[in-house]
């Protein structure tokens, strides 16, 4: 997968996805399989972040971890995708010669795609992005200072929120334009990774607050229009520019 190189940044206090400008003009369910390329690069990153829900976990659980999408304002993940179930168990039925019902059944209780069918079944599915309906994200914002309760109570205000947690953490973070001058070196999602690895060995420690704010979207919205609400959010917080790259912890299904 290509990446174009992006413009500098000549303003400070905007929110941007730290990717090519041709992929945040596709629409999410578009970018599936970009987004998906860089989540499931595992990368020597210097932070492992483990938010309430994973701390929480009941059982000794063996964890797995994604890498977010880099920002002007720390870091972008997305935690869940979700499907049109019909439609995608209607086709896998037909693929594997079981009938659809129980396969949505399947799909309704989570059961991930590679244990309902083969893998050189599922490469036969005409992208998964296309039954991709919605997500669930989480941008990773740092912070100045710990947002007071008001602050707080705002933001869950936020039509799109569903959930705001403060974490005080070790950050480790460099400043967005070097990010940028990477990604304009690359030309593919691997390069501009394992720049970005490299970049990142250099980063200094800094402790601070870092604000998880979780939201749902439309997957046949833009990464743009993400990006825009984003912009939005953190013109109201007081948001540090500083870029992150973790591997952030998540529950198995």
């Amino acid at each position: 997968m290509l990446l174009e190189g992006g413009k500098l940044m000549e303003e400070a206090r905007e929110y941007r996805v730290l990717i090519s400008d041709k992929v945040k003009q596709l629409t999410i369910k578009e970018a599936y399989d970009y987004i998906d390329a860089i989540q499931s690069f595992t990368g020597d990153w210097p932070l492992y972040l483990a938010p309430k829900e994973v701390l929480e976990a009941e059982g000794e659980r063996e964890l797995e971890s994604i890498t977010p999408i880099p920002a002007t304002y720390g870091a972008l993940a997305f935690l869940e995708f979700y499907v049109d179930e019909e439609e995608l168990a209607e086709k896998l039925a037909r693929l594997v010669g079981a009938r659809a019902v129980h396969i949505r059944g399947a799909l309704e209780r989570g059961v991930p795609l590679h244990r309902l069918a083969p893998t050189h079944v599922l490469e036969e599915l005409e992208g998964l992005g296309e039954y991709i309906v919605g997500y669930l994200f989480e941008a990773g914002i740092p912070l100045r200072r710990r947002l007071t309760g008001e602050e707080v109570s705002k933001l869950k205000e936020v039509p799109w929120v569903v959930e705001v947690e403060v974490l005080e953490t070790v950050m480790f973070g460099v400043e967005p334009r070097a990010v940028e001058i990477e990604l304009k070196r690359s030309y593919y999602v691997g390069e501009y990774l394992r720049r970005l690895e490299r970049l990142f060995i250099n980063a200094m420690p800094k402790r601070g607050s870092l604000a998880l704010i979780r939201g749902t979207g439309d997957a046949s919205k833009t990464l743009e229009h993400l990006e825009a609400l984003l912009g939005e959010l953190v013109r109201g917080i007081p948001a540090e520019e500083l870029t992150l790259m973790y591997a952030r912890l998540v529950l198995p299904i």
